[in-house]
């Protein structure tokens, strides 16, 4: 649908806007996984201190219940927060290479992001499956 509406026929990497789309589109996908990596640790942190703080008073002398509801607002609050960066780097970065560098310059991020976000994909699934096979042995 790009391709048809902004008229562009082939990506050349020899044009300098076009190669610069593909450097930005390129780090993207990283970017992206790094704020998200840091959004999942920073609602971990605040789930975790929920969690001490409950803990004393569930297993002290008042056995109080555990408090289920604060801790999936917790969740769900940190969730929607933490990402908004991430979201907003996925929306907006093709309307700023677009609108403010021109066709060709969204045309390069768009091929950048793609062929660097399968590259992460398998880098990271092989990742994931290797952590949960280490734990086998823990």
């Amino acid at each position: 649908a790009f391709t048809v509406r902004a008229k562009v026929a082939h990506v050349d990497i020899l044009n300098p806007w076009v190669f610069t789309g593909l450097l930005l589109g390129a780090m993207m996908p990283y970017a992206f996984a790094a704020w998200t990596m840091k959004s999942v640790g920073t609602a971990a942190n605040d789930m975790l201190k929920e969690c001490l703080s409950q803990f004393p008073r569930i297993m002290g002398p008042e056995r109080m219940k555990p408090d289920y509801e604060k801790c999936i607002r917790i969740s769900t609050q940190a969730s929607l927060r933490e990402m908004l960066a991430p979201g907003a780097l996925v929306i907006l970065s093709p309307l700023v290479a677009g609108l403010g560098f021109g066709k060709n310059a969204c045309a390069g991020l768009l091929s950048g992001a793609l062929v660097s976000s399968v590259q992460l994909a398998i880098s990271m699934s092989n990742t994931g499956g290797a952590w949960d096979n280490s734990k086998k042995y823990i």
